[in-house]
């Protein structure tokens, strides 16, 4: 009998303990389902809570799809289990039928159902409140908010109360709500987050961004943080960089377009220009449909503008111009598109445009801001051509007049009364007043176009010192990127050489191929770099830097060719110190008379410096062969083709004529001598004098014959 009771006993404890386990594991599972609820895994907290019978884990799944905003499927799980008296089931009942557009039966679960759970006594009277504010009924809304306590009841619930209250114009009490939500530290990451953004306060979303640890909160706290640090005294660079790399790391966030387009913008207005090109490139290639946002290519067209890059500054504008969703903003593209067209001198094109602006939308601030423009500019119109005509003073009358009528344009018009002046040949008036542009002068740009001329002004007049500076300082201070900062710094370069400033002008090379190693005036500046390196004897230096202009595409034929001559010249008088250099020299100077279409000129000098370096080799019969049919007979023949030489290849030829007759005379070879001679004196070359003499000598000698 007692064996029998410890035996039922026994078995009643087994089923205890079953019954605890299942009850355990159940629990586990629900704690899992929730976990997971919390963290945004909504299929994994549904399969858990799948797995635990009762309305709390039912109320998981249907949280789970509330959450994820599949409304049909919530509705679906609703009408396939049991009815429930359980709040939470009326109210997501009440919120998918909502979300669904069923919404007078979504309001009729609402009053049927049981709320007597605080929290979801709560969210249902956030539904109403949100009910009447969809139906326009803000003041309904901000009654059923009052009465519910919202403002002092969970943290969802103050939400909306601001939510409320803002949308009934008592913005001071909603930012209260919304500043003691963000500061909240019981309240929700997302909620901290949104009330922070919603106060646009940089403080409160510093530390909502660094306290969230929720992607997708810290990323819409990091944006939105980032948007403010645009606009605040300090901290650009940290904005750019937060927007930036929020999102490039995350583009298909929500915001995350519209803060990068802010950014760009901001870029844009601080002057950044090639930093705002390249973020509005990003914009299009990141997200495609960006092209199509008017914004978008009218501030691009604007920082390729300033970037001096007109055609496609044009291109985005014109881009603009399609995107746009009204006249204003057309006409405002093809405005922009009329001002980068004048600016590179298309004076036509441009007026065409603004004329467009007129014709198609008169009524805009645009078009009403045209018609003076129009006028003015054909004011000026009238004016170029009058210059172009030669008639200098009339000119300068209507410039003088188009900056009384339009100050904004008097630095621009007193530029152009300067090379009116100039073209009077009132060159010291112009000079004076170019001098006080360029110095004090309002407008930058006018006031590096003055510097400019006052550069070339100088050059041409040999002042090469003066030269030299005025170039130097427009392309490095005045307008380094401008198109013409790379030419000035060449002929500051060219002035420095025609100076003696050898050393400078290898400088101002240099910094030439640093700041503008694209532009074809680099190739070019290496010539003038090997000149000055040959002047300084640093031939290696100068052998170097010519081979650049020599393969360079972009170099003239007629640079190339005195670069390759050059180049040969400093192989020459490397030869001093290494006669194998002289072989480097002949090859180069024979490669030059092989390579080219020579000018006769250019023809015999080359002969001469070959036969010279004959002469080096020890080769000399080789060497008086070259100084005579190549220099000599070539002078000779080409004269009585009526070729005209220069000073230098008359003087080439005579010292042909003089080295030749001086290794005749040399050899006991009077007569031969004499010869080469008389063809100086029959020449025009400059020392024929120096011939006769030199024949008289030798006559004197007894010895001709």
């Amino acid at each position: 009998m007692q064996s029998d009771s410890i035996a039922r006993f026994r078995r009643m404890a087994a089923v205890a303990a079953a019954i605890a386990a299942s009850v355990a594991a159940g629990a586990g599972e629900l704690d899992i389902a929730r976990e997971a609820l919390r963290d945004g895994l909504w299929d994994v907290a549904r399969s858990h809570a799948s797995k635990v019978e009762g309305d709390e884990a039912k109320l998981v799944v249907l949280e789970s799809f509330a959450r994820e905003g599949r409304w049909e499927d919530a509705l679906g799980t609703l009408s396939s289990q049991a009815p429930s008296s359980a709040p939470g089931f009326a109210y997501y009942k009440a919120l998918a039928l909502y979300e669904t557009g069923r919404r007078q039966e979504s309001m009729d679960a609402l009053v049927s159902g049981s709320f007597s759970n605080t929290v979801y006594a709560a969210a249902a009277a956030r539904l109403k409140a949100r009910a009447a504010m969809d139906s326009g009924d803000a003041a309904g809304a901000l009654k059923i908010s009052m009465e519910s306590g919202f403002a002092t009841a969970d943290v969802d619930s103050r939400m909306a109360a601001a939510d409320i209250l803002a949308a009934s114009g008592d913005s001071k009490s909603a930012a209260d709500i919304w500043r003691s939500v963000a500061a909240d530290t019981n309240a929700s990451e997302k909620a901290a987050a949104v009330a922070a953004a919603n106060v646009s306060d940089v403080a409160l979303l510093r530390s909502a961004y660094s306290r969230a640890r929720n992607p997708v909160t810290r990323r819409f706290a990091g944006l939105r943080l980032g948007r403010l640090l645009l606009a605040a005294q300090g901290t650009f660079d940290e904005g750019t960089n937060l927007v930036s790399t929020i999102a490039k790391d995350a583009p298909d966030t929500d915001g995350a377009r519209e803060a990068y387009v802010a950014m760009a913008d901001a870029l844009l207005a601080s002057e950044r220009w090639q930093a705002a090109a390249d973020a509005y490139r990003y914009l299009l290639e990141t997200w495609p449909p960006a092209a199509f946002d008017a914004q978008v290519q009218e501030g691009r067209g604007w920082a390729l503008r300033k970037l001096g890059r007109p055609d496609e500054a044009i291109e985005a504008y014109a881009r603009a111009e399609e995107c746009a969703t009204n006249d204003e903003a057309r006409a405002v593209a093809v405005l922009a598109q009329g001002d980068v067209l004048s600016d590179i001198g298309r004076g036509e094109e441009a007026m065409a445009k603004y004329r467009t602006v007129l014709d198609k939308y008169p009524k805009t601030p645009a078009g009403e801001k045209l018609k003076k423009i129009v006028r003015l500019r054909d004011m000026e119109s009238a004016a170029r051509e009058l210059y172009k005509a030669y008639r200098f003073e009339e000119a300068q009358q209507k410039f003088a007049e188009l900056a009384k009528e339009d100050p904004s344009r008097a630095p621009r018009m007193e530029f152009f009364e300067v090379m009116c002046l100039y073209g009077q040949g009132l060159d010291q008036e112009a000079l004076d007043r170019a001098r006080r542009i360029s110095a004090s002068g309002p407008d930058a740009s006018v006031r590096a176009d003055a510097t400019l001329w006052l550069a070339k002004y100088a050059y041409k007049r040999r002042r090469w010192d003066e030269s030299r500076s005025l170039f130097a300082n427009y392309a490095t201070n005045m307008a380094p990127a401008s198109a013409q900062a790379p030419a000035a710094l060449l002929w500051a370069a060219r002035a420095a050489f025609a100076g003696n400033e050898f050393q400078s002008a290898v400088d101002l090379v240099s910094r030439l191929a640093k700041d503008h190693p694209d532009s074809p005036e680099k190739s070019r500046g290496y010539l003038v770099q090997g000149e000055a390196l040959i002047e300084l004897a640093r031939f290696d230096e100068a052998v170097l830097v010519l081979e650049r202009t020599v393969l360079a595409e972009d170099t003239p034929s007629d640079e190339r060719l005195r670069a390759q001559v050059l180049k040969a010249d400093a192989f020459f008088a490397m030869g001093a110190d290494n006669p194998a250099r002289y072989k480097s020299a002949l090859g180069a100077y024979r490669a030059v008379r092989l390579g080219e279409s020579l000018q006769p000129g250019l023809k015999i000098a080359v002969a001469f410096k070959i036969a010279r370096t004959l002469e080096k080799l020890k080769r000399t019969d080789e060497a008086i062969d070259e100084y005579y049919s190549g220099v000599v007979l070539a002078y000779r023949d080409a004269r009585q083709e009526g070729v005209r030489f220069d000073d230098d290849a008359r003087a080439v030829f005579a010292r042909a004529a003089f080295r030749l007759a001086d290794e005749y005379e040399s050899r006991g070879m009077d007569y031969q001598a004499v010869r080469v001679l008389e063809l100086v004196v029959t020449s025009d070359a400059p020392s024929a004098d120096e011939a006769e003499r030199r024949i008289n000598r030798i006559q004197t000698k007894g010895m001709f014959l």
